[in-house]
């Protein structure tokens, strides 16, 4: 076994991109909606998360993607509570 005298690092290098932000929603069975509607939009979860972030923060030329009707599997989903105004 040899020591690391401070040459080579081991592991992957640094991408020198943004920090990994990862979203799990609380409310059972809101994945599973979110995944058949952003299907049904011709999305995925991943484009669909950055379309919304962009369009809450207001970014210039950001929009809200069309919904689509409403799937079977969304009823059953319970509403998740809002933040309280501050």
């Amino acid at each position: 076994m040899t020591e690391n005298s401070g040459g080579k690092k081991r592991g992957r290098p640094a991408t020198g991109h943004g920090e990994v932000a990862s979203v799990r929603p609380k409310v059972k069975g809101l994945t599973a909606a979110f995944d058949a509607a952003a299907a049904e939009a011709g999305s995925n979860r991943s484009e669909m998360t950055a379309i919304l972030w962009a369009w809450f923060a207001r970014v210039p030329g950001a929009t809200l993607p069309t919904r689509p009707e409403r799937l079977p599997g969304a009823t059953s989903v319970e509403k998740p509570p809002r933040p309280a105004a501050t």
